[in-house]
């Protein structure tokens, strides 16, 4: 029996990568946009916060559960909450809570929480 001729070993390599692809593409793309969708959301939850940091120091004697930046982030918690799926983003959607939580409670250390909204 013949080990074959070059043309055939390489249309047999080419369809075992072709397989190759067509199996792991599909999950390199889910991964990949996983991936994009959790740095999405670390950036507008990000963004949200500091804008709630800044409103709060702003107007230090208004009702933090009234600003407009506290109502859209509790807003995006709500939805978030039916939304995600990913455990990683559930994890970063149980720190914005606490942080929500934290800004929008009586006399928060605000240069403390602006800290932890940079690292986050």
């Amino acid at each position: 029996m013949g080990l074959g001729s070059l043309p055939e070993w390489f249309t047999a390599c080419a369809e075992v990568l072709a397989v190759c692809t067509a199996l792991f593409l599909p999950q390199y793309r889910a991964y990949r946009d996983r991936k994009e969708s959790l740095a999405r959301m670390r950036r507008v939850t990000k963004g949200m916060l500091a804008a709630l940091v800044d409103e709060r120091q702003a107007r230090p004697s208004a009702d933090p559960a009234q600003l407009e930046s506290a109502q859209e982030l509790e807003l995006y918690l709500r939805v978030s909450f039916f939304v995600l799926s990913e455990a990683r983003e559930i994890a970063l959607r149980g720190q914005v809570e606490r942080l929500y939580r934290r800004l929008v409670g009586p006399a928060p250390d605000l240069a403390a929480l602006r800290r932890e909204v940079a690292a986050l």
